[in-house]
């Protein structure tokens, strides 16, 4: 009875532990990436700019990245949460992020081909949100850090299928086309220290002089 467990541990186990789900990437003429220029939004030029896509399991709470402002002039400007990538999936604990690719060969398009998420039920449920950023960066972290990029980040979609890679043959992947709705680059506004981090900052220099006095 022991080795008889021991067996359907042995063969459950890899199954959960590699469990995952397929998804096409790619977004349709009708959901562009669309950036912020002077009073009004236009579409990433080929070769302008990235996007990365990132998922979990559905139902994984997550924190944004950062909130758009609306501006007076009707534009927006996004407000970062977190200045790197590693700090933003460290909040977001079981969130994972694929390659960035860039906008090509189309305005405003992007094809990151198939992406496999794990780990998840085979071919189960998955949210995901999309991020992005014009420029030549390479990463998410080298845009915020020039502080000349365009930057946001779309919707959080839930629920959403993926194909079963582990069926004979695999499931045909689901495509991310069916529920994206496009994504909005704004100028970067990076927070500035509140009145009490301020306030704290000054109180420590204070205390410093005093001891060198």
């Amino acid at each position: 009875m022991k080795k008889a467990l021991a067996l359907v541990i042995l063969i459950v186990a890899p199954s959960i532990i590699f469990a995952q789900g397929t998804i096409a990437v790619a977004n349709g003429a009708d959901s562009l990436v669309m950036e912020r220029v002077p009073f009004l939004f236009v579409s990433v030029p080929a070769g302008g700019g990235m996007v990365q896509f990132l998922a979990a399991a559905d139902g994984t709470p997550v924190k944004p990245l950062g909130t758009f402002r609306p501006d007076s002039d009707g534009g927006a400007s996004f407000i970062t949460t977190y200045n790197t990538l590693a700090s933003y999936l460290a909040a977001n604990p079981g969130w994972n992020a694929c390659s960035a690719v860039g906008i090509a060969p189309i305005t405003g398009r992007f094809n990151a081909g198939v992406v496999t998420v794990s780990p998840l039920v085979a071919g189960g449920n998955i949210e995901y949100v999309v991020i992005g950023w014009t420029g030549s960066s390479a990463s998410l972290d080298d845009a915020i850090a020039s502080g000349s990029a365009a930057i946001g980040e779309s919707a959080l979609y839930t629920g959403i299928a993926t194909g079963n890679p582990t069926t004979t043959p695999p499931a045909t992947p689901s495509l991310m086309s069916s529920s994206f709705l496009g994504l909005a680059l704004a100028p970067v506004v990076v927070p500035e220290p509140s009145a009490f981090e301020l306030a704290g900052l000054g109180a420590v220099m204070l205390a410093v002089l005093r001891r060198r006095g």
